[in-house]
């Protein structure tokens, strides 16, 4: 090879990676800058978002984790890394074919979003994030493992039997058993 043709190669090859690595900058910013999570803190290995932000943010990173210290164990699991949680107020949110539920497990993006019941009043312990763990956990979205049949009868422990509840969730549930995780066996 001549010795114009080796400088061209070698300089075609420099100009190459120099495009290859600005190629994969771009789109390390851009895939970066589409990120939808804005995590509010991490608890047990999850990005935690709360789509409104409770008053007292630190309260709330410490009913978090008690949360999931409570709820994880029920599915053998230990932590959630990786994945987002989020808590939000409205029904509305696309969960593949369905524009509005009370919980989405989504695989894809890695995120299981909870709606807070509006009638709440600040207890965002009440949301249906127990069973959507019971998603992730045993990806049975048809609810036919016999492990579902369990679920309901967890929330007053959870949620407002116990010591260290929230106040404002003894206040609003207190007395309440069953009805709040349904589970619909065998069937979305």
């Amino acid at each position: 090879m001549p010795h114009g043709h080796v400088l061209r190669a070698l300089t075609r090859g420099r100009l190459e990676r120099r495009l290859l690595l600005a190629a994969l900058a771009t789109l390390t910013v851009g895939v970066t800058a589409c990120d939808p999570w804005r995590c509010d803190f991490d608890s047990h290995g999850a990005c935690i978002e709360f789509e409104t932000n409770p008053a007292d943010l630190a309260a709330a990173q410490a009913r978090v984790d008690r949360l999931l210290d409570l709820e994880l164990p029920y599915w053998n699991l230990h932590r959630l890394g990786g994945w987002r949680i989020q808590f939000r107020d409205t029904p509305e949110y696309v969960c593949y074919l369905a524009t509005r539920n009370e919980g989405c497990t989504d695989y894809v993006n890695k995120t299981i979003s909870v709606r807070v019941p509006p009638d709440s009043m600040g207890c965002f312990e009440a949301a249906e994030l127990l069973h959507e763990l019971g998603h992730y956990a045993l990806g049975d979205p048809m609810h036919a493992n016999p492990a579902w049949a369990g679920v309901d009868a967890q929330f007053a422990g959870i949620v407002w039997d116990r010591p260290d509840a929230p106040a404002s969730c003894v206040r609003r549930y207190g007395g309440i058993r069953h009805g709040m995780w349904p589970v619909n066996m065998d069937g979305f």
